[in-house]
């Protein structure tokens, strides 16, 4: 750790299909800048009290933790069941193996929580398959976030806010002075007034395209967002195909006195 200070890792900074995206050949999709290959969507967060923690378990996920040589998860966040956000998260399942068997905790909220169970019973129903199933079932143990207030988690002390992300819900998470707010299509005139008087040191905010979106954040929604919120620092998140890296780059730069960027993966941040 640098100075006490929390260190994430963005282990993906893409969409749901991914950059590139299968059988396209577009300019972004062809690209030779690094950093416009993205995987899924997650980070890792490193804090100044040991917790390491995982936010989102993506198709990508197995690639991301040896990438990022991640051996340890002491529990994740879900923030909502798209399967760009739950289907790699078999990919656990070491981690509960070695180097001695145990359970890591998975925090979502509670219907999120009731969507898991339908989908990965062999994982959240385990007790009720039959005894000759065979191995290979990883230790997770569903948990329920607290939406009333500050919840303690481990050594972390965390607040949540429930986003719209247009037909469904998305679980924004506060630590400190970050946010991670994905995966929606509009914050609420009290979001944003709770997010500036929290004077965050960094956020992390969807920006999934270039025009109008029905479920998801897209750049002028976003920049108009980051200047109400106006925090330190600000990383967008979750892009697709119509960003380029270079050019968002410069966008945020002619739109800000504060440093706005697009993330990319394996970007390391602090807080």
């Amino acid at each position: 750790m640098t100075n006490l200070k929390n260190k994430m890792t963005i282990l993906g900074s893409g969409t749901s299909t991914g950059i590139p995206m299968v059988g396209c050949d577009c300019a972004v999709c062809t690209s030779t800048v690094k950093e416009n290959t993205r995987l899924r969507t997650s980070v890792y967060l490193e804090t100044a009290q040991a917790s390491s923690i995982l936010i989102d378990t993506t198709p990508d996920l197995r690639h991301q933790l040896l990438k990022n040589k991640i051996n340890k998860v002491d529990f994740a966040f879900i923030t909502h069941d798209h399967a760009d956000h739950t289907h790699g998260i078999d990919d656990l399942r070491p981690l509960t193996f070695a180097p001695k068997y145990t359970s890591i905790p998975i925090y979502t909220y509670k219907k999120c929580a009731a969507q898991l169970t339908q989908k990965f019973p062999y994982i959240f129903k385990a007790k009720q398959l039959p005894a000759n199933i065979g191995g290979g079932i990883p230790n997770l143990q569903l948990m329920e976030v607290d939406l009333s207030g500050q919840q303690k988690i481990g050594a972390e002390l965390f607040e949540f806010t429930m986003l719209d992300h247009g037909y469904t819900q998305t679980l924004g998470i506060i630590h400190q002075k970050m946010a991670y707010i994905i995966d929606c299509h509009q914050l609420s005139s009290e979001q944003i007034e709770d997010l500036r008087k929290r004077e965050l040191e960094l956020l992390i905010i969807d920006c999934v395209t270039n025009h109008e979106h029905k479920t998801h954040l897209w750049q002028e929604r976003t920049f108009e967002y980051i200047s109400q919120i106006a925090p330190k620092r600000a990383g967008l998140i979750h892009m697709n195909h119509a960003l380029e890296h270079e050019q968002l780059k410069k966008d945020a730069a002619a739109s800000f006195s504060f440093e706005v960027f697009p993330t990319y993966d394996g970007q390391v941040l602090y807080y």
